[in-house]
């Protein structure tokens, strides 16, 4: 039995597939300056629209992080409705890389389709790589989010779970480290 083969049946049946979320994120000219407030980007871009049209924009524009709360939206409802065979504390992000297609917009309605890349029991644990594409109100894509998780359907955290998150965030880790 192959690594993908030890994956639940329910995970492994998702692999290849993308779900997509109903629901659609209203992205709002205070939760722009709000959320661009607490990660401490003060740019003027995203909290005065003179700013933003100075540089060619018709509304705020959000910090490139503003769309991991989109990304996580939708993950989290993919784990509630396809993937419940893990409880979210028991879900653990590792590494998350962005593409932009255009910057994301304060008036923006965004949806999303989330899609299960691949799926592998490594050391006890499971390995799954998650893509996240964002659309605004036209359809037209804004990103790509790719998110490796790492996750585990026992209730308790199996023996030397965190020694392999460790050895999954030093594999990630940038090889000359700022400093």
């Amino acid at each position: 039995m192959n690594e993908v083969d030890d994956v639940p049946a329910q995970v492994r049946s998702m692999v290849g597939h993308s779900y997509r979320i109903d629901d659609v994120y209203d992205v709002g000219a205070a939760k722009v300056s709000e959320f661009a407030k607490a990660v401490q980007n003060f740019h003027p871009a995203h909290f005065d629209i003179d700013a933003a049209k100075a540089l060619g924009h018709p509304a705020l524009v959000a910090p490139p992080t503003f769309m991991s709360l989109v990304a996580f939206v939708a993950q989290r409802r993919m784990f509630e409705e396809a993937l419940n065979c893990y409880a979210l504390p028991q879900v653990l992000q590792v590494d998350q890389r962005f593409a932009f297609h255009r910057p994301l917009q304060a008036g923006d309605r965004l949806s999303c389709e989330v899609t299960l890349v691949s799926a592998r029991r490594a050391s006890g644990a499971d390995l799954m790589i998650v893509e996240n594409d964002i659309f605004d109100q036209h359809n037209q894509p804004i990103l790509k989010a790719t998110t490796t998780l790492v996750a585990s359907t026992e209730t308790s955290m199996p023996d030397g779970f965190m020694e392999v998150v460790d050895r999954i965030m030093m594999a990630s880790a940038p090889s000359n480290p700022p400093g």
